[in-house]
């Protein structure tokens, strides 16, 4: 892939979007959704530019979303990750987040005029905003975890934390867990070059934690990462039937990813 080509798009979407981040900064202050608006553009006018394409796919109906709850993260591959987030959902989600992540220029301010919620490592400040993001999602709001909490190196599932099982059954609000096929192949880990292809987020069935008590957080575990495991047998299948090629082997998906036609986005 041609470095010189790769500097030319980021230079034009940096161009673009610092201008538009800087308008979310100042509406936010009297609008998060407003903001969150200006925000979600941005990044679609990033993909764009670079040719990656959001496909969704529902096991459920997604108006199931507008009740609120936790969406869980069943993958993460890329750091194309948070770009596509902004990408999957018209309404307005929440996040929690590290105070290391609140203090980077422009991304930490954004996150914080969205009303993300820091977490630092003070026990008692930690458990104060947890039980702030149950709030949220008890009120009908949408809280994302990811459930390995870092990016696999090596496309391998990393071991799940506990803290979407916990923050679920302290809401009591639905699961709704989520899985990103194809995000690796058009930017691997390590990597700083964006390829061209379409990318897949599947909803998966939501997961009632009604009745449901601290003492179930591993069970739930269990049943999350199973999902994620059985989603993660399919992504060569999924990776090459989105990128039109014919075999199934996963070392193919970086040529297939450079190749794929650019579509149209459609969010819940």
């Amino acid at each position: 892939m041609n470095a010189g080509m790769q500097l030319i798009k980021y230079i034009t979407a940096f161009s673009i979007m610092i201008p538009m981040l800087i308008v979310g900064l100042v509406v936010g202050i009297f609008s998060r959704q407003l903001a969150w608006i200006v925000f979600r553009k941005a990044n679609y006018i990033f993909l764009r530019i670079f040719g990656v394409t959001v496909k969704f796919e529902y096991d459920a109906d997604p108006k199931a979303l507008s009740k609120g709850g936790i969406i869980v993260g069943l993958n993460q591959e890329s750091l194309l990750e948070p770009t596509l987030g902004f990408a999957a959902l018209n309404r307005k989600w929440t996040s929690i987040f590290n105070i290391e992540y609140a203090l980077l220029p422009v991304l930490g301010w954004v996150a914080w005029v969205l009303g993300w919620i820091i977490v630092r490592q003070w026990p008692k400040q930690s458990q104060a905003q947890l039980k702030r993001a149950a709030r949220y999602a008890q009120n009908g709001g949408l809280v994302y975890l990811s459930a390995e909490g870092k990016r696999s190196k090596d496309g391998r599932l990393n071991p799940y934390k506990k803290g979407p099982a916990v923050l679920a059954i302290q809401s009591q609000s639905q699961v709704h867990p989520i899985y990103v096929h194809g995000s690796a192949a058009c930017m691997p880990y390590g990597d700083w070059k964006i390829r061209p292809g379409t990318v897949l987020i599947r909803f998966l069935q939501p997961i009632s934690v009604k009745g449901l008590t601290y003492d179930d957080r591993d069970q739930l575990m269990s049943v999350l990462r199973e999902l994620g495991e059985a989603e993660h047998r399919k992504s060569p299948v999924i990776v090459a039937n989105l990128k039109g090629i014919k075999t199934l082997h996963t070392g193919n998906t970086e040529k297939a990813c450079q190749t794929s036609p650019a579509g149209e986005q459609k969010a819940a």
